[in-house]
C-alpha cells in the first residue's frame, strides 16, 4: 500500500524559535509558508513539519503526501481499519485521518494545490513526487519512535497499512515497520519520555555532540559512552524529543 511521501509533523509555539532549533541542528528549510505558519525541514532521510497551528488533534503526527486517497480509503476499509476522521475532497484535493491503537494520528493527504487559503503561497502541487530522501551518515538514519501499550496490537494496525516488520528484538519490547520511506519504531515499555520521540541510529553521536556544543544547544541527557556506542538526547523548543544513539551490532538500515 503506497501510502504517499512520510513526514513527521509536529505542534509548535513559535515556529521562528523551532526554525532556528532545527538549522542549528544542520536542518534546511525545504518550504516556509510564513503566513500559514508552516516549514518542512530536512536534514538526511528526516522530514519534518513543523505548524504553528493548523494540526488537528494538536500532537505529533504521521503525514502521508500526495498518494491516490480515494484509493487508499477504500483500501483502509477493507483491511477494517476504524477512520478517525473519513475521506473529504474539495476542489483542492482530499484526506483522511486514522488513529492507531495508542492515539498517535496518521493523516493521508493528496493535494492539487498547495496553500489555496494563503494568496502570497498559493501554488499548484508537483506533478511528480520528492525525490527520495539519502541518509545522512554523521547523522543517522532516522524513524520516528511511538510508545505502544500492546505491541501485538500496534503490530497488526500497521500491517493493515502495508507496513512490515524489519526489526524485532528478541523479547518483543520493539518492533521496527517499514512502508516505503516511512520507518516507524514501536516501543513497549522502552522509551522515555514516554511519548513520540525523533529517533537517530547510527550516525557518529560523539561528533554530533560536538556540533551540538557549537551551535549553542543544551543537552537534555547525555552524550555518553564511547564512539561505538553513545548517546544523548535533546528537546526542542516544544518539548519534543530527539535521541541519537549509536550502538554496536546494528548493521544499516532495512
Amino acid at each position: 500500500m503506497d501510502l504517499g511521501y512520510f513526514e513527521t509533523s509536529l505542534p509548535v509555539a513559535n515556529i521562528g524559535a523551532s526554525l532556528a532549533f532545527y538549522e542549528a541542528l544542520g536542518f534546511e528549510r525545504a518550504e516556509y509558508a510564513e503566513d500559514a505558519g508552516v516549514a518542512t525541514m530536512i536534514r538526511g532521510d528526516c522530514r519534518i513539519g513543523l505548524f504553528q497551528g493548523g494540526l488537528d488533534p494538536s500532537r505529533p503526527q504521521l503525514i502521508f503526501w500526495q498518494g491516490d486517497v480515494d484509493r487508499l480509503a477504500a483500501e483502509v476499509e477493507r483491511n477494517g481499519a476504524a477512520f478517525l476522521r473519513p475521506l473529504k475532497k474539495d476542489n483542492h484535493g482530499g484526506a483522511f485521518m486514522l488513529q492507531d491503537p495508542d492515539g498517535h494520528p496518521l493523516y493521508v493527504i493528496q493535494m492539487s494545490t498547495f496553500y489555496p487559503q494563503y494568496l502570497r503561497h498559493t501554488r499548484a502541487a508537483p506533478s511528480e513526487r520528492p525525490a527520495s530522501l539519502m541518509i545522512d551518515r554523521r547523522l543517522g538514519w532516522y524513524e520516528v519512535g511511538l510508545p505502544v501499550a500492546e505491541m501485538l496490537r500496534s503490530v497488526a494496525f500497521y500491517e493493515t497499512l502495508g507496513f512490515k516488520a524489519v526489526l524485532r528484538e528478541p523479547n518483543g519490547k520493539r518492533v521496527t515497520m517499514q512502508n516505503g520511506d516511512c520507518r516507524v519504531g514501536l516501543f513497549q515499555g522502552h522509551l522515555d519520555p514516554a511519548r513520540v520521540q525523533l529517533i537517530f541510529w547510527q550516525g557518529d553521536v560523539l561528533e554530533l555532540a560536538d556540533d551540538v556544543r557549537r551551535a549553542g544547544l543544551k543537552f537534555f541527557r547525555g552524550p555518553s559512552g564511547q564512539s561505538d556506542h553513545a548517546t544523548f538526547m535533546l528537546r526542542d523548543p516544544d518539548d519534543h524529543p530527539l535521541f541519537f544513539i549509536r550502538m554496536p551490532g546494528v548493521v544499516g538500515n532495512a
